[in-house]
């Protein structure tokens, strides 16, 4: 772009601050899943007040995959979204494609919401320095040196962003604030939109829980090391023995699926141990089970604990990550640290005695009521969009 061309998008920025349009924005994603962090960019698209803010979703696309959650469902929902062609580069043929809807669509924020996305927005920043940077922040896994080395990356990052979207309290005490102070950075918890999540389960009562019965456990997540779920099946082998009819359902799809499908094996539960992958329709599979079960040895704020409280799920959860914002032990929950002895403990809390768990959830279905509630989440975002525009919220 020109240097004319350049002052003509400026000069058209200091007019919107007058407020003549909405706010463009544009939110980088580099992830076909409509996951926790996917589902929460679905939901703003849907959520924002269009006469504020003009929201637009760009997905980074590998040509080796097939369909595509993310675009399929933002195009259902009517939202504005754009395929960008990925080679896995990050050269001119990934970024001239975001370049070209940045000046056609007049974005004045970019909003990313990994590592990936927030390395291509600082090339972009030199292209367009007029454009805002945003950056959400959910947590980091760093169970690898590659991993620990991105996490230092990312925060390094965050001191080249105008501001910082952290998803828990817990996430905000890993970055110190003498290098992102508060005045760049805004916790902003994950939420549901309450009108219409679990509309057709919420009502329903849910099935009995007999521990002499069937009883089937879920661990909702990515399938890798850092959810600790071989730690889960370990626990389960444990607890068979006096509780034959237990099941655990494994609910997402992950690198590490083939080595628990093995332990799985070694432990002779190959027959109490179901994958179900990637899984679309979520209320109803929470109506079919009796306990989550989160064991987790990092987390941002899961988006699975929300769920399952709102829904009236028992939960037993690690408390790490921002599970403990949501979840008060023994009040709406059982928390536990990430060890083998707390997880199988914490289970046989809830098969000794159900019905306490069962109270609790209906406390943890409250607690989402009143703190949890997407349009006060997007409301909040949009605020931040404001304040960096200049614009009075």
């Amino acid at each position: 772009m020109n240097t004319q061309a350049i002052r003509q998008l400026e000069a058209e920025r200091d007019v919107d601050t007058a407020g003549h349009r909405p706010i463009r924005v544009l939110h980088l994603r580099d992830s076909p899943w409509v996951d926790g962090p996917g589902r929460t960019i679905l939901e703003t698209g849907s959520h924002v007040d269009p006469s504020r803010v003009d929201y637009h979703i760009g997905v980074l696309v590998a040509k080796r995959e097939g369909e595509h959650p993310l675009v399929d469902a933002a195009r259902q929902r009517g939202i504005t979204i754009t395929a960008l062609d990925d080679h896995g580069q990050l050269g001119a043929e990934l970024i001239e494609p975001i370049l070209r809807v940045i000046d056609e669509c007049q974005i004045d924020i970019l909003h990313t919401s990994e590592f990936r996305s927030a390395l291509i927005a600082q090339i972009i920043k030199r292209r367009r320095p007029h454009l805002k940077m945003v950056a959400t922040a959910h947590g980091w896994i760093a169970n690898t040196l590659r991993r620990r080395i991105t996490r230092l990356l990312d925060k390094i990052m965050f001191r080249r962003f105008d501001h910082v979207i952290i998803v828990s309290q817990a996430t905000r005490s890993l970055v110190p604030r003498w290098w992102l102070p508060d005045s760049r950075a805004t916790v902003l918890r994950n939420a549901l939109v309450l009108k219409s999540y679990g509309s057709e389960t919420i009502d329903k009562p849910r099935r009995a829980v007999d521990p002499n019965g069937e009883i089937v456990l879920v661990n909702v997540g990515r399938l890798s090391p850092e959810k600790g779920q071989e730690m889960l099946l370990n626990a389960l082998h444990a607890l068979t023995p006096r509780w034959p009819k237990l099941r655990l359902k494994f609910a997402g799809i992950g690198p590490l699926e083939e080595q628990l499908r093995s332990v799985a094996k070694t432990l002779g539960l190959e027959d109490r141990v179901e994958f179900v992958g990637y899984v679309k329709d979520m209320p109803h599979l929470y109506a079919d089970i009796d306990l989550v079960v989160q064991s987790s040895f990092t987390e941002g704020l899961p988006n699975v604990i929300l769920e399952a409280a709102y829904l009236r799920v028992p939960i037993v959860a690690t408390a790490v990550g921002g599970t403990a914002e949501v979840i008060s032990h023994r009040e709406s929950g059982w928390l536990i640290q990430p060890t083998l002895e707390q997880l199988t403990d914490g289970i046989t809390q809830f098969l000794e005695r159900p019905q306490d768990f069962v109270r609790m959830a209906q406390r943890a279905h409250q607690g989402i009521l009143e703190n949890y509630s997407f349009d006060v989440r997007t409301e909040k975002l949009t605020q931040v969009y404001e304040r960096l525009l200049g614009r009075r919220p």
